[in-house]
């Protein structure tokens, strides 16, 4: 059990924030939901769904995967959604219905800068660098270059574009003015300490600042474009992002899909260009279902985060940068992925903004319409290279196809086998081949594929001579038994009952040491006159997923309508439990014919049983004279 590192909760408190975010509200703001019946169901954020199995509950208030298993409340929908605990959660929960909790140990935290802090000083920064841009006269030449590439002023207000000056230490400045704390905003990868001057210097110089938001509109992290009139953008990369952080990973992050994703429902596809200025000139125009990666490639994490709100997605590439890396990874996706991934070029030479600002929105609208699948697209490429007429043209042309699908990991169940059925079926057709000869090939490449692998895998210090790991060297946890999964079912359904299992069952007789953590925790929380419920237990626990098994085991106690008297035979079935070593013994006893013996463990027992009261009776089979044999 952990210590209680955060502000004291009370159980109302927590009621309050649970009832005032309604988790089909909160859920859909993460993740697109489709009415089915009575619930609402959606592509499950926890693993990579290939069809909608993630169900949300608003009668009960409940989600569940059945898929992954994943199951809970909205606080753990946050938690595991956000990557924080349950303190943290409550909180962003708290402010999301405007409720304000009680902090006032909070400035204790061992665990350091809490999310929500961290939110709300990167908001802070981001309007320092928002109103230096609009007012200070050290950002002209931001604002001029922002007007070149056809921004209009109220495109800069509404996504909150900002502008860095070149001091090295104007955000420490304004944040020591402000009293903003140094630490937080090193911990938001905004300012980092000077290694032998001491004290800090400002991540970002002299560059545009474009804040990236996630889906709720909340400013993670920070893009730079560094202005061209610098004299820094000789040395220094051109687009500058914010390092990893608790609140930004480069590689999963879009810029825009708070604003894109409203606009993906209406036309069911989001499309992934590769700069802000195209996503904001885009919005600008009205063509709002774009969205950029944050100068990383199209990945797995993304794919899994564009499929919640939309069905397809659209990669757009300049005709002359539309070339092998990009497409073959999109063609890795296509293949491994439940999604309909395509690929819109446009005219050579001109990136999105470009094209927006010299035709309009119509020629990139049209370009987005009416894109080639990611498979036709490859196969395109291939036969359109010098040399492709020829036999041995055709046949590196098959292995350029056929090398990226290899490298694939392919799709689960039967949805998965239908997909590259009718792939190899596309590729034997344009290619003129048999189907059974694309097989063989794929099959051929997959195997080297495996074996250039498994020559690069390191020595497992756990591997058996074969190489595989060694299994079994840390012994399984046996299953609770059905008393002590029961007891905490009856109590977590209704902690009302905590105070009469307390003076009953002692912790250590629940030997699953996950479910004796629950009750010791319950027992706790009686002990120093708090409710004994599972809302505030949950926020001393240090274990997502016994707090996962523990909401599930609650719904199951709060399905019995009589849980005092399933709580009365739960303690006479410990109460037998206790009894059985003595009883094996008596048989013993009796069995040697040492009656004396056996008359001293009958007592024993007898009194064993008496200090539960008139409800704990011995079990079945006891005669009143122990001296028979047929008495036990």
């Amino acid at each position: 059990m952990a210590p209680t590192d955060g502000w004291p909760l009370a159980d109302d408190r927590v009621n309050q924030v649970k009832q005032a975010n309604d988790i089909v509200d909160v859920v859909g703001g993460y993740l697109a939901l489709s009415p089915a019946g009575p619930t609402y169901k959606g592509l499950c954020p926890f693993h990579d769904d290939h069809r909608p199995s993630f169900d949300v509950d608003p009668r009960r208030q409940r989600y569940r995967c059945w898929s992954c298993g994943k199951y809970g409340d909205v606080i753990s929908f946050v938690q595991e959604h956000e990557r924080v605990g349950f303190l943290e959660a409550l909180e962003l929960l708290a402010r999301r219905a405007g409720i304000v909790l009680d902090k006032s140990k909070d400035e204790g935290n061992p665990q350091g800068v809490r999310r929500a802090l961290m939110l709300d000083v990167m908001r802070w920064a981001t309007q320092q660098y928002h109103e230096c841009l609009l007012d200070a006269p050290l950002a002209e030449d931001a604002r001029r270059y922002l007007g070149e590439r056809g921004l209009k002023g109220e495109t800069v207000r509404k996504y909150g574009l900002g502008f860095a000056p070149g001091s090295g230490d104007w955000l420490v400045r304004q944040a020591e003015a402000s009293n903003v704390p140094l630490d937080v905003l090193e911990a938001v990868g905004l300012i980092a300490p000077r290694k032998e001057q001491g004290g800090y210097y400002d991540r970002f110089r002299e560059r545009a600042q474009f804040p990236i938001r996630d889906v709720h509109g909340r400013t993670v992290g920070l893009g730079g474009r560094i202005l061209p009139t610098s004299p820094l953008s000789s040395r220094g990369p051109k687009y500058y992002n914010s390092c990893d952080t608790p609140l930004f990973t480069k590689s999963e992050q879009l810029y825009g899909i708070d604003q894109a994703r409203l606009a993906a429902t209406k036309v069911g596809y989001l499309a992934v260009v590769e700069g802000y200025t195209d996503v904001l000139m885009a919005h600008q125009m009205g063509v709002g279902q774009v969205v950029a990666t944050m100068g990383t490639a199209l990945n797995a994490r993304h794919v899994q985060q564009l499929r919640r709100f939309a069905p397809r997605v659209v990669l757009v590439f300049d005709a002359d940068a539309g070339g092998a890396t990009g497409v073959d990874r999109a063609l890795e996706i296509f293949a491994s992925h439940e999604v309909a991934l395509s690929i819109a070029t446009l005219p050579a030479g001109l990136d999105p903004c470009d094209l927006l600002v010299q035709q309009g929105p119509e020629p990139f609208r049209r370009a987005l319409e009416s894109p080639v699948d990611a498979l036709d697209f490859k196969l395109e490429q291939v036969l359109r290279a010098e040399g492709s007429d020829t036999v041995e043209g055709r046949r590196q042309a098959v292995d350029a196809v056929l090398g990226v699908i290899a490298l694939a990991s392919p799709m689960p169940g039967q949805a998965g086998a239908v997909k590259m059925q009718l792939i190899v079926n596309r590729i034997a057709q344009r290619l003129a081949l048999k189907e059974e000869t694309v097989w063989a090939r794929l099959t051929e490449m997959r195997a080297a594929r495996r074996g250039r692998e498994r020559g690069r895998e390191p020595a497992h210090p756990g591997s058996t001579a074969k190489g595989r790991p060694f299994e079994g060297t840390t012994p399984g946890q046996a299953p609770a038994t059905p008393e002590e999964r029961e007891l905490l079912e009856v109590l977590l359904g209704d902690p009302e009952l905590v105070a009469t299992a307390a003076a009953a069952v002692k912790p250590d007789e629940v030997h699953h040491p996950g479910l004796r953590k629950l009750l010791e925790g319950l027992y706790a929380l009686h002990a120093e006159g708090a409710p004994p419920t599972l809302d505030l237990l949950r926020g001393r626990l240090d274990n997502p997923r016994l707090a996962e098994k523990a909401l599930e085991m609650q719904d199951v106690g709060l399905s019995n309508p009589d849980r005092p008297a399933w709580l009365r035979q739960l303690l006479v079935r410990f109460q037998e439990r206790r009894a059985r070593p003595v009883k094996q013994e008596l048989r013993n006893q009796l069995q040697a014919a040492d009656h004396t013996a056996a008359l001293d463990l009958l007592r024993r027992l007898q009194n064993r049983t008496s200090e539960l009261g008139p409800d704990a009776s011995p079990s079945p089979g006891w005669g009143d004279n122990p001296s028979l044999p047929g008495a036990v």
